[in-house]
């Protein structure tokens, strides 16, 4: 690395090498207001409501495919007196339900839909 370094250092005149540092300074700029725009905290109300619908369609559809694929399951539930092979059965599900709901920025926003179902059944029980 550093002999990589030392060839550049040598080859490139200092107008270049200013320029490289501009270069990565913009785009070091750059990735902090991308990355800074992609979090959910600071996007605004409509941002958020459009990624909102679109991570709970793609949670729908990751669930969906987790559920036709249980049957390959199967194989740890299979003796009931084997109880580590349940544990790991169990476990395996558990992980996967947990990758699906928190890939990305999923986990914050299945935390705000949890907090408008219980809005929605605190208002509905009111209402009774």
């Amino acid at each position: 690395m550093d002999n990589n370094k030392n060839i550049l250092n040598k080859n490139l005149s200092n107008r270049e090498k200013t320029e490289l540092k501009l270069l990565n300074n913009n785009s070091n700029k750059l990735r902090k207001i991308i990355k800074k725009k992609d979090d959910p905290l600071n996007m605004s109300i409509k941002d958020f409501f459009r990624n909102w619908a679109d991570t709970i369609i793609y949670i729908i559809v990751d669930l969906t495919s987790f559920i036709n694929t249980l049957s390959k399951y199967k194989s740890h539930f299979d003796d009931i007196d084997d109880t580590n092979n349940w544990i790991s059965g169990i476990n395996s599900i558990f992980v996967k339900l947990y990758k699906i709901f928190t890939k990305k920025n999923r986990a914050i926003f299945v935390g705000f839909t949890l907090v408008l179902i219980s809005f929605a059944l605190y208002i509905i029980q009111i209402t009774s």
